[in-house]
């Protein structure tokens, strides 16, 4: 007998879906546990750098922020690749809904580290880390049923308060 959606039953008698999270070892070959593992050391580090650029905003330091902020947010994408496949993450990033957005989001992440370092202007980092947290604002929320919309209406709200 075969059961809808590809559910088997595995060797302890539970159920397990044909699940593509579950099945695509990207390019590490590694077990879902390990990937789990590997996510969650990833999303730490993204965090940790999270907040040491916090830290250093109001310490005056904002070409060390937009530097922790944006190394964190690579950090944390690399993280996401664990869990989808690095492979499957990049044609779900290029798909034409959200391909401007992750473009732009890129751009900015590299514009962010070039103003960083090549001119050292404070407040132009900051405006990029914005721009670049808006950037990845808007590409999370084309995974996310209605996320845009979401985002239109509240910021349509808001402006019309003003």
């Amino acid at each position: 007998m075969s059961l809808p959606f590809n559910v088997q039953r595995s060797m302890g008698g539970r159920f397990n879906m044909d699940d593509p999270m579950h099945n695509d070892p990207g390019m590490f070959n590694l077990s879902w546990n390990q990937r789990l593992m590997a996510f969650g050391f990833c999303f730490v580090i993204g965090l940790v750098l999270s907040i040491m650029g916090t830290v250093l905003i109001f310490l005056g330091n904002s070409v060390g922020f937009a530097v922790c902020y944006s190394i964190g947010n690579v950090v944390s994408l690399f993280g996401m690749g664990f869990l989808v496949g690095f492979k499957r993450q990049l044609k779900m990033a290029t798909a034409p809904v959200r391909l401007v957005a992750f473009l732009l989001y890129i751009g900015l992440l590299v514009a962010t580290f070039v103003v960083a370092f090549a001119t050292g202007i404070g407040v132009l980092c900051l405006v990029f880390a914005i721009a670049q947290y808006c950037a990845l604002a808007w590409y999370s929320a084309s995974y996310i049923p209605f996320g845009r919309k979401m985002i239109k209406s509240t910021c349509g709200a808001c402006a019309s308060a003003i």
